[in-house]
């Protein structure tokens, strides 16, 4: 690889193995394990180089195409599922570098901000001004704006704040062909890729800046911990918020495993440190119980999943929202009706989270040390599949290791599980563990991935995810890297054939084909006049979240992302036809990270047939605020209340105005109806 080029235009630029070897891999634990167990580290790239502005980034992505050189961009490396795992001969683009804000404008909300910033760094200096992206993954010290692109990550207010898909307003990136413009940047006569970019994993280029949204920083914080006699009780009760449109920005409910272990319900539990606080009080007399501590558990993970099973008790949930002061006080007021069942535990449980919401475990390599592997698994599924992907995956999960699992990101539409599983270090088991995890994951219909992205790990299952949609990333890391030089392999397999899904047929009897009344959607008729979908829908006794002003197929591939607010769903599954024939159905659970979001790409490539969207039910509504003069109403959910003349529904014409291509509304303040135009 002759870089020399690349120097002269100003470029730093390593080729040593000193540098080289953290660029060779990311937190992938099968690396880890395989580094631990067989002494084998993944290939080392040619040379790492360090753009600083977006014309390097365009010289380089110039040189490599020339050169036919594989590039892999990379962020901070704390990806965990080997998305920036090394290839000889690549060329690693580190862009922390490119680390400004460029701009905030606080009018609009937003921000506009380089790929390679921290996480952390971007709130600390928005929190300055007063503002906040409200984004906040574990890994947010050790994350970059870039890798959440990539990767379609989610923080851990996502309920509130939406995920960082949602988040996202604009992207530019450089691609072999180009700079690609995005989102709300995307040139009136030009397709948005900003949903297949986002997720992309830098398969189709380099991001080098992105829009945005902000929010203020909360003048009140409410935290407290519930606890409810079992599982499903509590799903009920964050169901149930969720579709009640309270919106808290914190819902997390810990399973009678994790609850046990992590002593959270009891005092004689906190005090002792948990169910198996005893091994390690054990373990700490004897260096020898120490560096065998896991071996037999580990050896037996059925007979200690069977003892885990059989532990009883009450279960966890940590209830939090935060805004203006008397949005908070008005949504805790509301929530307690839904909570009254559970055990109030007071704010400790919660505020004691807050304060250890980014403890990351920089402690694992003592268990790999010991012969042991341990590793995290979030899949999604609506409400009504939660059940059933719990019990699957964890009893997949547990033919294989210790596990145990809390439930986080709960949106009106179902909810995300966090499975922790801990087992013998054997690469064996490491593969069986996830193979047979992810297979159980899709044959309960969930998604395969919910924030940690794809990588190598997940790779082909988030193919077999996309069914035949798969044709729309190919034809467009086509046209946008005909060379195959941008990551090759991420997020999908190169080559990849799906499979055609025969059962799939074009439904006859709607308008409203089916309703999901457990998950709150309705699957419809996309061509149907939206005053014909209501009348039908009113007589079941609901109505669309978020009515369109023209039908489904005419609406939503027009809807720009300022459109709706950061935590809606304009649009759930799609089923459509391409030309030849072949139908295919994109049904992601809840903000899925399983690669590119392919719907809108989709929709303008094939014949839609049926799209999914949400619904509430006509009567029920909680009054949250009523009127307050002092509140601006984009920290106000949900979106349809009423009371004392607020109007929270945006008008036809105001959802007609920021439509793709046209003026946008935005940037004006959503305003009281009484006052004064």
């Amino acid at each position: 690889m002759n870089v020399e080029a690349l120097r002269s235009i100003g470029l730093s630029i390593a080729t040593d193995a000193l540098h080289l070897r953290p660029y060779s891999r990311d937190l992938w634990p099968r690396d880890t394990l395989k580094m631990y167990k067989e002494g084998v580290l993944p290939e080392l790239p040619q040379a790492v180089v360090w753009p600083e502005r977006p014309e390097h980034v365009e010289a380089i992505i110039e040189w490599a195409t020339q050169e036919g050189v594989t590039i892999v961009p990379f962020g901070a490396g704390s990806g965990v599922c080997g998305g920036v795992r090394g290839r000889a001969g690549s060329l690693v683009v580190d862009l922390k570098r490119m680390n400004r804000i460029l701009a905030i404008n606080p009018h609009n909300r937003t921000v506009q901000v380089q790929s390679g910033l921290l996480g952390q760094h971007l709130e600390d200096q928005l929190e300055q001004t007063g503002w906040m992206t409200a984004h906040s993954p574990s890994s947010i010290a050790c994350s970059t704006t870039g890798g959440y692109v990539a990767a379609r990550s989610a923080g851990q207010f996502s309920s509130r704040y939406g995920v960082f898909d949602d988040i996202l307003l604009a992207a530019s990136a450089v691609t072999p062909k180009g700079k690609l413009q995005t989102g709300l940047w995307t040139p009136k006569e030009n397709e948005d890729l900003l949903p297949v970019l986002c997720g992309s994993e830098g398969g189709l280029g380099i991001v080098t800046d992105m829009l945005l949204r902000i929010s203020p920083l909360p003048s009140d914080r409410w935290l407290r911990g519930y606890a409810f006699p079992d599982l499903q009780s509590a799903w009920t009760a964050m169901r149930e918020l969720m579709q009640a449109g309270i919106w808290p920005s914190v819902l997390r409910l810990y399973d009678p495993v994790d609850t046990k272990i992590g002593g959270k319900t009891s005092a004689s539990d906190a005090k002792s440190g948990g169910g198996f606080a005893w091994m390690k009080n054990l373990a700490s007399k004897s260096p020898f119980l120490q560096r065998h501590l896991l071996n037999l558990p580990l050896a037996l993970p059925g007979l200690i999943n069977k003892i885990s099973a059989g532990i009883s008790g009450e279960v966890l949930l940590i209830v939090g929202f935060d805004g203006p002061t008397p949005i908070v006080e008005a949504s805790t007021k509301a929530a307690q009706k839904i909570l009254a069942n559970a055990r109030d535990m007071g704010p400790e449980p919660g505020e004691h989270w807050f304060r250890h919401r980014h403890d990351v475990s920089y402690k694992l390599a003592p268990v790999f040390i010991a012969g042991a592997f341990a590793d995290t698994m979030e899949v999604a599924a609506t409400w009504d599949k939660l059940p059933t992907l719990y019990q699957e995956v964890r009893a997949a999960l547990g033919r294989h290791t210790a596990v145990m699992a809390h439930f986080s990101h709960a949106y009106a539409e179902g909810c995300s599980i966090y499975f922790s599983f801990m087992g013998r270090g054997q690469l064996k088991t490491y593969d069986a563990t996830w193979k047979d995890a992810l297979d159980a994951a899709r044959s309960a219909g969930g998604t395969v991935t919910h924030h940690h992205g794809v990588g190598v790990l997940k790779s082909e299952a988030a193919a077999k995810e996309a069914g035949a949609a798969i044709r729309v990333w190919n034809e467009i890391k086509t046209s946008l890297d005909p060379d195959g030089i941008m990551n090759p392999g991420r997020p999908f397999p190169i080559d990849f054939e799906p499979t055609t899904d025969d059962t799939l047929s074009a439904p006859t009897d709607g308008p409203v084909f089916e309703l999901n009344e457990t998950s709150l959607l309705a699957t419809v008729d996309p061509q149907s006049n939206p005053d014909t979908l209501q009348t039908e829908l009113a007589s079941k006794g609901y109505t669309l979240r978020i009515p369109p002003d023209r039908p489904f197929g005419e609406w939503l591939p027009i809807l720009s992302r300022e459109a709706t607010q950061a935590w809606e769903t304009p649009v759930f599954t799609i089923q459509a036809r391409f030309d030849d024939g072949v139908r295919t159905r994109i049904q992601p659970a809840p903000r899925s990270a399983a690669g590119p979001d392919l719907r809108w790409s989709l929709m303008r490539r094939a014949t839609l047939e049926t799209v999914q969207v949400p619904i509430r039910a006509l009567s029920g509504d909680i009054n949250i605020v009523g009127g307050h003069p002092h509140l601006d109403l984009r920290d106000v959910r949900p979106a349809w209340h009423t009371a004392n003349g607020w109007g929270f529904e945006k008008s036809q014409s105001d959802l007609a105005e920021i439509c793709h291509g046209e003026p946008s509304s935005q940037t004006q303040p959503t305003r009281n109806p009484k006052e004064s135009s």
